[in-house]
């Protein structure tokens, strides 16, 4: 089965991340650092379902499927 890895690379760590609010089972969390930054977003791969919505809704592609 594949699940969410977001690259931190890839990612700008807004606080803001359309990924975390686009999960339909809350796999993703991130913690805030100040009021314009946070960490980079984790996907729990227990949650994670795979349906692949937050690869859609990341502006930096910095999220993708991979068989776990």
């Amino acid at each position: 089965m594949k699940k969410a890895v977001i690259n931190p690379s890839k990612c700008d760590q807004s606080p803001f991340c359309p990924v975390v609010r686009v999960c339909p089972v809350n796999a993703v969390k991130q913690k805030r650092v100040g009021f314009f930054k946070a960490s980079t977003p984790e996907v729990d791969p227990d949650i994670c379902i795979g349906c692949g919505k937050c690869v859609n809704y990341c502006p930096h592609r910095a999220v993708e499927m991979v068989e776990k």
